[in-house]
């Protein structure tokens, strides 16, 4: 796991460079906690929780909002470590604990942790867990929003697919900017689907970051001619 959890924080200090070179001194932890509640939210509306209407579980958006979320939480770590040194901060060893449901020694309320374990409808632990992820880093604790990030990692998702789709996702990220996204100019609807439903498809079809890179700049080249 730590040698993929390191190139994923590399890639995403690549992106964020790619962005803007002086990124940490322009963006702030308000603006990463800002994108991640959002992401929580995008991820909770992919879910059956309003009573008024009848809705399905879109459990693919899910992990793609798993793998959004995921960029602003690696950003917001960013902000105080270099790539190597996040590796052995607490958020990210918080984060590990929570993947592996590790609840020793944690200084983090009981309460939280008991409506967790004792929630048995799938969908409402993962929406919960969304939550205090959010909730967590709007508080500037980034901790505990970590560890909250581990667990709705382990709820929804392989860590071997997380990589993948983190990596296809990284790649997608560079041929927006490539193709105008900070301008306005980037269609990210293309032939009534959204490129990140594209990402999905080909993340299922490949074994290897190799692979998938190659297949996504081939896809994302013919559709955007």
């Amino acid at each position: 796991m730590v040698d993929r959890l390191l190139e994923m924080f590399r890639l995403q200090e690549e992106l964020n460079r790619k962005i803007n070179e002086n990124w940490r001194e322009i963006r702030s932890k308000e603006d990463f906690a800002r994108a991640t509640w959002i992401e929580c939210a995008e991820l909770v509306d992919s879910l059956p929780w309003k009573w008024w209407k009848k809705q399905q579980a879109d459990m693919e958006n899910v992990q793609i909002e798993v793998v959004d979320i995921w960029h602003f939480v690696m950003s917001y770590i960013l902000m105080d470590y270099s790539v190597e040194e996040a590796l052995e901060s607490q958020p990210v060893k918080m984060f590990i604990m929570g993947v592996n449901e590790d609840f020793r020694n944690i200084d983090i309320e009981g309460e939280k942790i008991n409506h967790y374990l004792g929630e048995t409808d799938r969908y409402r632990k993962i929406i919960y867990l969304a939550e205090r992820v959010a909730e967590s880093f709007l508080r500037q604790d980034e901790n505990e929003g970590a560890f909250f990030f581990g667990l709705l990692v382990k709820n929804t998702i392989s860590m071997d697919r997380l990589y993948l789709l983190y990596v296809g996702k990284n790649i997608l990220n560079h041929i927006r900017q490539e193709k105008g996204y900070g301008s306005g100019n980037y269609r990210k609807n293309i032939n009534g689907m959204e490129d990140n439903q594209y990402l999905f498809q080909l993340v299922s079809q490949v074994s290897g970051r190799k692979e998938l890179e190659e297949k996504i700049r081939q896809l994302f080249e013919e559709i955007h001619k």
